[in-house]
């Protein structure tokens, strides 16, 4: 039977996390960093919290629609099978628990993350009629390796290109137990009107696919797959 690359799915994934359409500007509350660590916060660690401030910041902005789909605070693991939903899965009687213990650990893996703004630039012209800014974030994400290399060890042909149930349960616990040491520069970009009274998030470079590839490649990292 043909492996799938349940490890290549979740990079996938993990690049296209974040992206959103940006949506038409003109005045705001939140600042330029501020925008930024809130749109972490809702994509990197599920904070329903700041997900609500940037919405309703950003609502009368865009027709009074929710710039961020609060649907993913109430279930972020079923929200995740959701967008898992197109992906291959060996069809085995374990392929369904495969795909809820991927989205797991998509969701359980970022949770931990944090992230702060720690610098900013705005361009001095405006461009087609809008400022351009990049806001810099410094992240901590787990350091895994290790924990993840003893994974590998305890378990004979451990390889999350092709994994059971029992090695997803194992990475997302070597996870959990790991420091939180490791960090990752990255850099967001966002835009305002002329009044530069509201800032929104690029939808070209937002940067959280540094952040979450830097998760993810750790599994190549200690051994266990490509």
């Amino acid at each position: 039977m043909r492996k799938t690359s349940l490890l290549s799915a979740f990079l996938l994934i993990a690049a296209l996390t974040g992206y959103q359409g940006a949506l038409p500007a003109r005045a705001s509350e939140p600042t330029l960093e501020q925008t930024a660590e809130l749109y972490y916060r809702a994509w990197l660690n599920y904070d329903r919290s700041g997900a609500l401030r940037l919405n309703k910041a950003l609502r009368p902005e865009s027709a009074g629609r929710d710039y961020i789909d609060m649907t993913m605070f109430n279930d972020p693991i079923a929200w995740q099978l959701k967008r898992m939903a197109t992906l291959t899965v060996k069809t085995d009687p374990s392929g369904s628990e495969l795909k809820r213990l991927m989205a797991r650990y998509i969701v359980e893996s970022s949770k931990r993350i944090r992230c702060t703004a720690v610098g900013s630039r705005v361009g001095s012209e405006p461009a087609d009629g809008r400022f351009h800014a990049t806001v810099k974030l410094d992240c901590l994400v787990p350091e895994a390796v290790a924990e993840l290399a003893q994974v590998k060890r305890s378990e004979e042909g451990a390889d999350m290109s092709n994994p059971t149930p029992r090695l997803l349960k194992n990475v997302i616990d070597a996870y959990a137990r790991a420091p939180l040491t490791r960090r990752i520069a990255t850099e967001m970009d966002l835009t305002a009107g002329l009044a530069k009274e509201r800032w929104m998030p690029s939808q070209y470079r937002t940067g959280i696919d540094l952040v979450t590839g830097g998760v993810a490649r750790q599994i190549g990292e200690a051994g266990l797959g490509r």
